[in-house]
């Protein structure tokens, strides 16, 4: 078995499963899809132990192979000079998986003049056969920073499951008792993962109010950002909850809409990787705000509806050929647009996407699990 040393794997473990503490109680704030992507990629080459090095860290360890979790590097607010300390300490090869550049909107150029992106960008690509990027912005990004070999291979978490998820339409989600997931962003504020705030919580007024119009069953699932964690959390006291639902409401511009009491029951929480999929795996879609929180659903083959505000979730639609609302457009019905979406196109894309990984595995040297 190969030994592998794993770069920027930030996820801890609960009872053996890839979670994470209360975040109201903990200095330590978890990126729910971080953790999904650690642990998606450490079921794909597992190994009985790896060798952890963080950014602004020195490897203190030889490996016949190092994987660098790849997530949101490429953008100006980024410390570049740390991340290229840590690949220099490494001295074997380094597999780059699902690296993404963040902006606003996609503009290619926006690095173009940051001599330590291309600098980090040089670096990786002297120690690997090729860079897995998570889309066709990225790929770019990427190459403008002087990379030649790039495989666009979407995000390593649509692979938690299965080597090629495929989504089908559920027989339920024409029907009025069909069961909605939503994945909600209410922490957003103007920067580069967002171009308008102001504008996506007016969507998400509109997407829930359409889908409690349209369905009994629906859900909301928390991701992280504490005051949707404090409503959903059935352990943190039920004023407590009360009144940030109420705040909540009020934020969307729910009042006289929705009770706080209703917006209780439908949140949901969550601490372990697994326990977010086993919740998402009931639903008939999904709909919403965040990329891994919808791809709880989607790599189990659940059809998803993404409303896009910035780069990444523009590419990652693109890439997957996934139907999905651009911030600026009218407000359609996302459930009529997902059973008009041609699902066949996805799952040929998803396939593809499926056979450039495999590729970049295989010309970079990292056993993978059959």
């Amino acid at each position: 078995m190969s030994s592998i040393t794993l770069i920027n794997f930030n996820d801890s473990k609960i009872d053996g499963m890839t979670g994470w503490p209360n975040i109201l109680k903990s200095s330590w704030k978890p990126n729910y899809g971080d953790m999904l992507v650690c642990a998606a990629i450490q079921k794909l080459i597992p190994n009985e132990s790896y060798h952890r090095v963080s950014f602004g860290e020195n490897s203190t360890k030889k490996t016949d192979i190092a994987v660098l979790r790849g997530s949101t590097y490429l953008h100006n607010e980024f410390d570049f000079s740390k991340a290229i300390a840590t690949i220099d300490s490494i001295e074997s090869p380094i597999a780059t998986v699902g690296l993404g550049a963040q902006n606003p909107s996609q503009d290619i150029n926006f690095l173009d003049d940051n001599k330590l992106a291309h600098e980090f960008i040089s670096k990786l690509a002297e120690k690997s056969s090729s860079i897995s990027v998570r889309g066709e912005f990225s790929a770019e990004v990427v190459r403008r920073l002087g990379a030649k070999n790039v495989r666009v291979t979407g995000c390593p978490s649509l692979f938690y499951y299965s080597n090629k998820p495929e989504v089908s339409v559920s027989n339920l989600l024409p029907q009025r008792d069909r069961r909605i997931g939503i994945s909600v962003h209410t922490g957003l504020s103007d920067n580069i993962y967002c171009r308008d705030p102001k504008r996506v919580f007016e969507l998400h007024r509109n997407v829930i109010l359409s889908i409690q119009n349209s369905t009994p069953n629906l859900k909301i699932f928390e991701q992280g950002t504490p005051h949707e964690f404090l409503i959903s959390s059935p352990l943190e006291p039920f004023q407590d909850r009360i009144e940030a639902a109420a705040v909540l409401i009020k934020k969307l511009g729910l009042n006289a809409v929705i009770r706080p009491e209703q917006l209780l029951s439908w949140f949901s929480s969550f601490n372990t990787v697994e326990e977010w999929l086993s919740k998402a795996r009931d639903f008939d879609a999904f709909i919403g705000f965040r990329f891994h929180g919808n791809m709880v659903a989607l790599n189990q083959g659940i059809p998803c509806y993404y409303y896009t505000y910035d780069s990444r979730l523009e590419e990652f639609c693109s890439l997957y050929k996934l139907p999905n609302h651009k911030l600026e457009n009218p407000f359609e019905d996302p459930v009529k647009s997902m059973l008009d979406h041609d699902w066949d196109l996805t799952n040929a894309s998803i396939k593809s996407c499926s056979e450039e990984m495999n590729s970049f595995w295989a010309e970079n040297g990292v056993p993978v699990r059959g």
